[in-house]
């Protein structure tokens, strides 16, 4: 069988070494070294160390995007919140059909190198997210307005980001839980993850809006809170 291509050894090299050592820390000689290739590979393949960067995140992104965007489509009219959060989801999660005990890890190992990516915060970042989110963002906050008339745009915006949020820590920490809780909650069993998340997700998404005197207020820039706790 033939071995990956040199894209693909570079690409995998890079995502364990941000993982290990960050952005900024990382360094085009050190991926060399691993990958088993020279600087010339690296910028004929990528360009140098922000695109490279951008490659390894799209590469798992934009297909989990694209299956989240085909199942949005494919919901019917009157899908329910939890429908919803299901399309956004699943397709970040393996099924235990398709995999092997252990097969959190990948995702973990991901989890790991975004999240040292988002503490470094190198200046492509945030456009990029924004490019690979954004729209898509906009398609599952309509269809969320749609089973929940009764919130605001900014509310769906917010609880969609705790979703996200609580995702990451699911797909990076699970095993942890397993550990504390001596097996009783299976990291391995992807399924009852995913069943637990949306459930959890959809039920905290649906809950009432904040009144509108708490919206303002949690609008409210910081200096005007402690000017207003002042008087």
């Amino acid at each position: 069988m033939a071995g990956p291509d040199t894209k693909t050894t570079i690409l995998d090299a890079a995502e364990a070494l941000f993982a290990e050592q960050g952005y900024d820390a990382a360094s085009l000689r050190e991926l060399t070294r691993r990958a088993g290739v020279n600087l010339a590979a690296v910028n004929y393949h990528f360009g140098g160390k922000e695109k490279l960067a951008m490659a390894v995140l799209a590469r798992t992104i934009a297909p989990i995007n694209a299956e989240r965007a085909r199942r949005l489509e494919a919901l019917p009219v009157r899908a329910t919140t939890a429908d919803v959060v299901r399309a956004f989801v699943e397709p970040a999660f393996p099924t235990n059909a398709n995999c092997t005990a252990g097969h959190i890890a990948p995702a973990r190992d991901f989890c790991r190198m975004f999240g040292r990516l988002m503490v470094d915060q190198p200046p492509f970042l945030r456009l990029f997210l924004a490019e690979q989110f954004r729209d898509l963002g906009l398609r599952f906050e309509a269809r969320l307005r749609q089973s929940l008339p009764r919130h605001d745009a900014a509310t769906v915006w917010w609880r969609m980001h705790f979703l996200a949020g609580a995702m990451a820590h699911t797909l990076h920490s699970a095993d942890g839980l397993a550990h504390l809780t001596a097996g009783l909650c299976d990291a391995t069993d992807v399924d009852a993850v995913v069943e637990q998340l949306v459930a959890f997700a959809a039920a905290g998404i649906s809950a009432p809006p904040l009144p509108a005197a708490k919206k303002r207020r949690a609008a409210a820039p910081a200096t005007e809170r402690r000017a207003r706790s002042r008087r």
